[in-house]
């Protein structure tokens, strides 16, 4: 039998990281600590299937609307992609380019602290699937422009959903 609970990361760098992100879209975030640790199944064409299918990840994401459980496209990043990728959608802004007046560096500067904030050293390794399927539940598919992300830290095992969905 397989257990979760949330793992809160409270911490000022998270939370400005996701204030910065929710100008470029509804913003939907939140860490998850199955017990025993679920690993994702990197041989299998839904590698996030095991996740996706535990009941507390369900009621998490309760918000994204159905998810699907078929196989799905993704991207595998490691933290200096995922680093490089927050900060291209921060920069786009969402639909209505809403951080046009936000300057990169600090962009670069607030993605860098809230990541370090999330996974500090010595459990900043991290493994990040980008999920380039918007079909992998009803609010990315409803959406104009969305980015999702599942991200996993071995050491801790650890799990962190992160989703920025924008509908103009």
């Amino acid at each position: 039998m397989t257990t979760s609970e949330s793992y809160e990361v409270i911490k000022p760098e998270l939370s400005e990281l996701l204030h910065l992100l929710s100008q470029c879209g509804q913003v939907v975030s939140f860490f998850l600590k199955p017990k025993p640790p679920i690993a994702p199944a990197f041989d299998t064409a839904s590698p996030l299937a095991s996740l996706f299918a535990l009941p507390a990840f369900q009621a998490r994401a309760g918000e994204l609307g159905a998810i699907t459980a078929e196989p799905m496209r993704y991207s595998t990043l490691n933290r200096f992609e995922f680093e490089g990728s927050l900060v291209s959608v921060a920069v786009a802004g969402g639909c209505h380019r809403s951080t046009s007046g936000t300057s990169q560096e600090h962009i670069r500067a607030v993605v860098a602290a809230g990541l370090d904030a999330a996974f500090p050293r010595p459990f900043d390794d991290i493994h990040v699937f980008r999920l380039d399927d918007a079909r992998w539940c009803q609010a990315t598919e409803e959406a104009t422009i969305s980015t999702s992300y599942a991200a996993w830290q071995s050491a801790r095992g650890i799990w962190w959903l992160l989703c920025i969905a924008d509908i103009d």
